[in-house]
């Protein structure tokens, strides 16, 4: 079992109502991806907004592309930051954004 502090910013903390949790995930060794896929579970909210390519994630203070991305590992007793990317904004044709 895996036991991880979390931190919830943007849309994340809408769905989950907390700034702040733990969570456990069964197994000895778990990746980013897996941790994700719990979280999706907790709610039926979570499922649009756990999208990794929406999500800027940090565990114990780097962020997790630097760690390998989904693959990245969490130990017992990481403490991982969520927060959504806010897209918007149009590209004109010239390239220049409005």
């Amino acid at each position: 079992m895996v036991r991880v502090r979390l931190r919830l910013l943007g849309g994340v903390k809408r769905v989950f109502g907390k700034e702040a949790m733990d969570v456990e995930v069964d197994g000895e060794l778990i990746r980013l991806r897996d941790l994700l896929a719990h979280l999706a579970s907790m709610s039926s909210d979570a499922h649009g907004i756990m999208n990794p390519s929406n999500l800027i994630i940090v565990i114990n203070g780097r962020e997790a592309s630097l760690l390998g991305g989904l693959d990245a590992v969490i130990n017992d007793g990481d403490r991982v930051s969520i927060l959504t990317v806010v897209h918007g904004g149009c590209l004109r044709y010239d390239g220049e954004v409005e």
